[in-house]
Parts: structure tokens; C-alpha cells; sequence
């Protein structure tokens, strides 16, 4: 390429603020550095309606607005500005999956779109947009479902499997008129594989800021740490406290338990922590970010993960660059960072015992932990540093675009 920039759209979902947490902001950020820090493209971000109390949207009941068409919106994220899209309807679900000319004119403008989404339906929104479309997604709209629905009343737990094969449909229409498509872990990579050929995928983990995320001496180290969006259900919370209360009948002088992210202490997890006295060990520090989570991580143990499903699992990487052991559920994308025994420890989804027993088996293990921290922090700089992670990215640009 010569002359004026390729012009890439990062769409993914929003509207985005400066609070926005998770891991699609995560993917977004990393992308979006990425591609700066390249300087072969120029790159604005587009966050689309996904939320029935959107804003920029039409909604069905407000007749009032049925005239009107979703509106663009002008943000700020991430330090530069981005803009939102609404969509027609929004109440109903499989509205926000389909284009609208409002988008598509906006996407029309650049070279090269790329979606980075939870699941792929989303991408059917610009399936009348003539440039080349790719997708970095993090999972499929049934394994999302699935696990959410576990943990939902019966009522939405119906809905959601009435709504599952219709989201799956536009998983896989979106999925087979993109260009390529990212898959976030091997777990996702497995779940797409077959839909489409085999040289229109790859696995594309996140990377993480080997900069900002590096070892301490651990020394000191003086908890156990889990971090993510812990209001989520499957995180599943109540399995770490369970797994978590089952090592200090064992081991009273644990280390205490910290938890980092967006959880609401209610009643019912007071009575819970009480029933299982570790009340006084369990510490809530709320969400941090930057350099303050950096050197939370750099003062803890090991991170622990309890979820249910994950994509990926970015905490993951960032314990891992922070010279931190991780034991995790194998609940799908962690077993993409994570290799047994060598940086970490895998147990089975949902089995507090087993997640005793690692945790307990790395607490009586100095020597051990060290290792897999030294080994973690080698396999995060060379395998999901950004340049590595980002390669593959930049690799697939200039092989489309050119």
C-alpha cells in the first residue's frame, strides 16, 4: 500500500464509556493498539445497539419514534472518539443482528471491517456492506446461552432456549460470508471449525501488556486473588467460596481472598460466607484498572478462576505475565493459556473439591508455584505479549488489503 491509509472499522458493542469492563472491551482495546502502534491503517471504532434501552435506537414501544430512523452517535472511549450505532426495533433481539442503511453507509467508508464480538451473529449486520468482513468472535451464541441459562429462573431459562437456534442461525450465516474469522481460544476454534473452510479460520488469542503486567518478587505474597466480572453467574462465585473455604479447614493460616471486579455483596452471599466462616478472609476491593490492578496482581499468590465458560479467560493472561501460577475450572478457553502443570493447574467445571485440592496443592508448594510462575510469565511474553497476539491481525490486513 502506498499514499493514504487503509481505513479498518473495529465494530464491537456498546455504547462504550470509560467504566466499560470485560472482556469485548479488552479484545477492543488490544486491537485498536494494535493497529495505531502499526501505523499502516487508520482505525475508528463503531459500538452497535445491544441493549433494549439503547439510546441511538427505534423502539416498538414508542410509536412515536416509528417515523424515525436509529441514530449515530458521537463518543468518547479510550481516549479517542468512536461512534454508536442504534438499530430498528430493539426490543427484539434478532433486530440488532440485522443491517440497517444507517450502518451500512458507515461501514461502506472504510477498507476492511472487523467485528470483535461475543458471538458471530452480530456480524450479520453488515451483511450488505461490500468490503471485505472479518470477525475475531470469542465463543458461539449456544455456548453462551447454554451456560447463562443454568443459572436463570424458569421462565427466561425458556425464552433463552426458545431464542438460541434463532441466534445460532445467524451465527452461522454471519460466520460464512465473512472473509476470515479469529477464534479467541481453541475451545472457540472447535465450536466454528466445521462451518467453513479451514483457511478462512485461525485462533486468535487477546494479548496483554507484558509492560504493564510483570513479575514482582512474591516474596510478600500474601493472597489469593480472582479477578473478572464477578456479578456474571458464570463466574460462579459460589464454587470459589466453597472450593475456598474447604483450604482454610485445612489450612487456617491460608492466605485471605481477594476479589477484584464489579460483585454486589447481598444477603444471601453474607449468609452464604457466613455459613462457611470465611466472612473475615474474603476481601472486596471493587474493579481496578491500569497500574493499580497491575500491582494487585504483582502482590497476590496465585489467581484463582471458578467460572462455568469462558472464552478465553484475559485475566488469565495478565496473572500469567505477572509471574502468577493460575488454577482455573477447565471450562473451555483456559486451556488455551493455561498448560497443566507447567504454569498451572486444571479442574473440572463445578467441582469445588478438585479446586481445593490445586489451590491447597500450590499453597504447601513454594518451589512449585515459583516455577510456574517463571514459566507462566516466559509463556505470556512469548506466546500473547501484543506483538505476538497482534501479528496475526496485522499478518491477515496486509495479505486482504494488498
Amino acid at each position: 500500500m502506498s499514499g493514504k491509509l487503509a481505513r479498518i472499522a473495529l465494530v464491537t458493542l456498546g455504547p462504550l464509556s470509560q467504566s466499560s469492563i470485560g472482556g469485548l472491551a479488552t479484545m477492543t482495546a488490544f486491537l485498536q493498539r494494535v493497529i495505531a502502534e502499526s501505523q499502516s491503517y487508520d482505525c475508528e471504532v463503531i459500538s452497535l445497539a445491544n441493549s433494549i434501552s439503547d439510546s441511538a435506537s427505534i423502539h416498538l414501544l414508542q410509536p412515536f419514534q416509528w417515523l424515525n430512523c436509529p441514530e449515530v452517535h458521537q463518543g468518547e472511549w479510550n481516549g479517542r472518539s468512536y461512534k454508536h450505532v442504534g438499530a430498528y426495533w430493539v426490543e427484539l433481539e434478532p433486530q440488532r443482528y440485522r443491517p440497517r442503511a444507517e450502518l451500512t453507509e458507515l461501514l461502506e467508508r472504510f477498507d476492511l471491517v472487523q467485528f470483535v464480538i461475543g458471538y458471530p451473529a452480530w456480524a450479520w449486520s453488515a451483511s450488505d456492506v461490500r468490503k471485505p468482513i472479518l470477525i475475531w468472535t470469542a465463543t458461539t451464541s449456544r455456548q453462551d446461552r447454554l451456560s447463562r441459562t443454568h443459572h436463570m429462573p424458569f421462565a427466561k431459562r425458556t425464552w433463552s432456549w426458545m431464542m438460541i437456534r434463532l441466534a445460532e442461525h445467524y451465527d452461522r450465516k454471519a460466520v460464512r460470508q465473512a472473509r476470515f474469522v479469529f477464534a479467541l481460544s481453541e475451545y472457540t476454534f472447535e465450536q466454528i471449525r466445521t462451518w467453513i473452510p479451514p483457511d478462512r479460520i485461525s485462533v486468535a488469542p487477546c494479548g496483554v501488556d507484558t509492560n504493564l503486567f510483570y513479575p514482582g518478587n512474591h516474596v510478600n505474597s500474601s493472597y489469593l486473588l480472582c479477578v473478572g466480572r464477578l456479578s456474571d453467574p458464570r463466574k460462579n462465585i459460589r464454587l470459589l467460596f466453597h472450593a475456598y473455604s474447604q483450604v482454610v479447614a485445612h489450612l487456617p493460616s491460608a492466605p485471605d481472598l481477594y476479589l477484584v471486579g464489579d460483585f454486589s455483596l447481598t444477603p444471601k452471599f453474607c449468609d452464604l460466607l457466613n455459613s462457611l466462616r470465611i466472612s473475615e478472609k474474603v476481601r472486596f476491593l471493587g474493579p481496578r484498572y491500569g497500574a493499580e490492578l497491575a500491582e494487585i496482581y504483582r502482590g497476590a499468590t496465585m489467581l484463582v478462576v471458578s467460572s462455568d465458560e469462558e472464552g478465553l479467560g484475559i485475566v488469565i493472561l495478565e496473572a500469567m505475565a505477572s509471574g502468577l501460577p493460575v488454577v482455573s475450572t477447565r471450562c473451555g478457553g483456559p486451556e488455551t493459556a493455561i498448560i497443566e502443570g507447567k504454569t498451572g493447574l486444571l479442574t473440572p467445571v463445578g467441582d469445588s473439591q478438585s479446586l481445593a485440592a490445586a489451590i491447597q496443592l500450590l499453597l504447601d508448594d513454594a518451589g512449585l508455584r515459583s516455577i510456574m510462575g517463571r514459566n507462566a510469565r516466559q509463556v505470556a511474553v512469548e506466546k500473547f505479549s501484543y506483538a505476538s497476539a497482534g501479528r496475526v491481525f496485522l499478518n491477515r490486513y496486509k495479505q486482504i488489503l494488498d
